[in-house]
């Protein structure tokens, strides 16, 4: 019974995969520039003032945990990313002055093309056959040729309870203005 049990958990994830890197490469609207250590470090502004209002912060945490951030967000903080070493790269939210820093975590990933690819971010509960949530997230990160931030999420979410399952997949393009260096 408990390798049945984990032969369908094998099975349900292989059918639902998360978005892989180079997808979303392709998937993405911006034109961007090479990729070095140096050239993501900068502040970009938090906020984007299109019709759904997005939150750089909110997004980049996303990436990094479940958990509500509590923080009072204000969409005129800035957001300060710098580059530790190929594979680490440090999220600051900093007040509207840019003197001090509010919160700040790590994110680990890699450099692959043009972008900084953010290790995906998996949420499993299976108690199969009774019920299974999967959540997933893959993030990119690079600049556009004039140096803003490019952001492409894909997440994955479904849920499958007593055979019944539903969930939903998309892929958001987001572009970050570069306040300073």
């Amino acid at each position: 019974m408990r390798a049945t049990k984990i032969l369908l958990l094998i099975f349900i994830l292989s059918f639902s995969s998360c978005y892989t890197t180079k997808r979303l490469i392709r998937e993405n609207d911006f034109e961007t520039s090479g990729f070095n250590n140096q050239s993501i470090n900068g502040i970009y502004s938090n906020g984007l003032n299109d019709s759904i209002p997005k939150n750089l912060w909110v997004k980049l945490k996303s990436s990094y945990t479940d958990k509500t951030d509590t923080i009072n967000l204000d969409i005129n903080n800035n957001v300060k990313l710098t580059m530790l070493n190929s594979e680490n790269l440090k999220i600051q939210l900093l007040d509207k002055t840019g003197k001090s820093v509010i919160d700040e975590f790590d994110l680990k990933g890699r450099i692959k093309g043009n972008f900084f690819t953010i290790d995906r971010k998996l949420t499993l509960y299976p108690f199969i056959p009774v019920y299974y949530v999967n959540m997933e997230t893959k993030t990119i990160l690079g600049n556009d040729l004039n140096g803003n931030l490019v952001l492409v999420t894909g997440s994955v979410n479904e849920a499958m309870i007593l055979m019944v399952a539903g969930g939903n997949r998309h892929v958001q393009n987001h572009k970050f203005n570069r306040i300073k260096n």
